[in-house]
């Protein structure tokens, strides 16, 4: 089932794992987005750590990761089974536990956007 506000931010965060460099026009641009999509920081939050970063994480340490941009379709569908699988423990104590590899790389991008975001006001 499609979901195009949920969607629209897994792309947006998902730019947080490209092999590139985001500015901060990129990063106040994510915020706008973030803050487009009407959820609060706090399922943001879950969003980023449960449901795009352990879709994307592996981008962060390969060594010619992907940088233009991952395959909507594919994210999509790992993202939608990542949201899945969120309430399960198993999934949650996982993701917790790699939570340093999975974000590590993110973490400064990550701060930048919920400081702009905060600054836009909550959804």
């Amino acid at each position: 089932m499609s979901d195009p506000r949920r969607e629209a931010v897994w792309l947006a965060l998902s730019e947080l794992w490209l092999d590139t460099e985001l500015d901060a026009g990129d990063l106040l641009r994510l915020a706008r987005c973030l803050h487009e999509s009407g959820y609060p920081q706090a399922e943001l939050e879950a969003i980023y750590a449960l449901e795009v970063a352990p879709a994307v994480w592996l981008n962060a340490w390969s060594v010619a990761g992907v940088w233009q941009g991952f395959d909507p379709d594919w994210l999509f569908e790992r993202c939608r089974h990542n949201q899945a699988r969120r309430a399960r423990l198993g999934f949650r104590l996982g993701c917790r536990l790699l939570r340093g590899a999975m974000t590590g790389a993110t973490r400064a991008d990550w701060s930048g956007v919920i400081h702009r975001l905060e600054g836009l006001g909550e959804g």
